[in-house]
């Protein structure tokens, strides 16, 4: 008799947020390629094999989030995390303002979706893109640890069975064009400090302080670094981010 066999788990297709049912536990969405969703180990590709890139993803991972931005309801409550938090980060950037939001289950998942779609010609293709992913992820507090251009979001009404959560759409967004995209990166290696900070405080002085935040300090924002005055004098990106982020050691994954 010949051995039984087993039928690989079929994959399905899912854009802008169209619902993909609420038994597939854990499944995940390409934003490259075709889009496939599925189980993780049947989409999931290796960097060399993607050839278009469809959408950016941005990780809000609530277990990375500093405590003091917000109560802990607000920040263990999808919905209120963007409505509250994240939101007013990506309003302040065309490109940001434009992304579709899904609740990922524990946190939120903002993807930067690409039209028209790029398309990589050459091995340089992708290694530019590659490169403008990270960037596009690092001007935020996003999950440090979250993949670049392989990475992959949870498809709407998909499970996470970390906490039994449906994944939701909270906002279905808007393609941007990758010159736009392109722009934001010549903007951000042009005046680094400033391109953050104007996302995360929008003003060019910030007070008190958001690093020391000593009573009557005040943060004067520049191109590549800002200064506190009344505080702790000289304030790099890093610190901006310390300010959002929880050290390393102390945060959980929450994707």
């Amino acid at each position: 008799m010949a051995p039984k066999r087993t039928r690989r788990p079929a994959t399905t297709r899912s854009w802008g947020g169209e619902s993909v049912g609420a038994s597939r536990l854990d499944w995940r969405e390409q934003l490259v390629n075709r889009g496939d969703c599925g189980p993780v180990t049947q989409v999931s590709l290796a960097e060399a094999t993607i050839t278009s890139l469809h959408g950016i993803l941005l990780d809000f991972d609530p277990g990375r989030l500093h405590p003091d931005l917000a109560p802990g309801e607000v920040l263990r409550t999808p919905q209120k995390l963007w409505s509250e938090i994240v939101k007013s980060w990506t309003d302040r950037h065309p490109v940001f303002a434009a992304a579709e939001v899904r609740s990922s289950g524990t946190g939120l998942h903002a993807i930067v979706r690409l039209s028209p779609l790029v398309a990589f010609l050459t091995e340089a293709d992708r290694e530019k893109w590659a490169n403008v992913v990270k960037v596009v992820q690092t001007l935020l507090p996003t999950d440090p640890d979250c993949p670049g251009i392989t990475a992959m979001t949870r498809p709407v009404g998909s499970v996470n069975t970390k906490n039994g959560a449906r994944v939701e759409l909270l906002r279905e967004g808007r393609p941007a064009a990758p010159e736009e995209v392109l722009a934001l990166c010549a903007q951000a290696a042009a005046r680094p400090f400033a391109t953050v900070a104007g996302l995360l405080f929008a003003e060019g002085r910030v007070s008190p302080c958001p690093v020391c935040r000593v009573r009557g300090s005040r943060l004067d924002v520049m191109d590549h670094a800002g200064t506190c005055y009344g505080g702790c004098g000289k304030v790099g990106i890093g610190q901006l981010f310390d300010a959002h982020l929880k050290p390393r050691a102390a945060s959980k994954g929450g994707r």
